[in-house]
């Protein structure tokens, strides 16, 4: 059974492909610097919000009641939306996915 394409194998092209990935490293940067700075706070309960939190500097508990109450800033995105959040009692990640964001830095 011949294919749509009349049988021929699909042709890629070094170049194309190193354009293409110049373009993903480009947006990646985009996305990094477009989040560093903004206020962000909590889309999730003080419990369910300690279950998402991975801990960086500081006390897990703490940082959780001040995030909760007091926001915090975004200090790093890493390329999987995984946010380096500062507060004042210390720093965490958490997916981007779980904060709402306020401001823009």
């Amino acid at each position: 059974m011949q294919s749509k394409d009349n049988g021929k194998e699909p042709s890629f092209s070094l170049n194309d492909f190193r354009k293409w990935v110049g373009k993903q490293k480009r947006e990646s940067k985009l996305i990094k610097s477009k989040y560093k700075g903004s206020i962000v706070e909590s889309k999730l309960s003080l419990k369910r919000l300690v279950t998402k939190m991975d801990v960086d500097q500081g006390e897990l508990f703490e940082m959780a009641k001040d995030f909760k109450r007091r926001g915090g800033t975004i200090l790093e995105c890493d390329g999987d939306n995984i946010l380096l959040v500062e507060v004042n009692s210390g720093t965490f990640r958490i997916p981007k996915i779980f904060v709402t964001i306020l401001s823009s830095g």
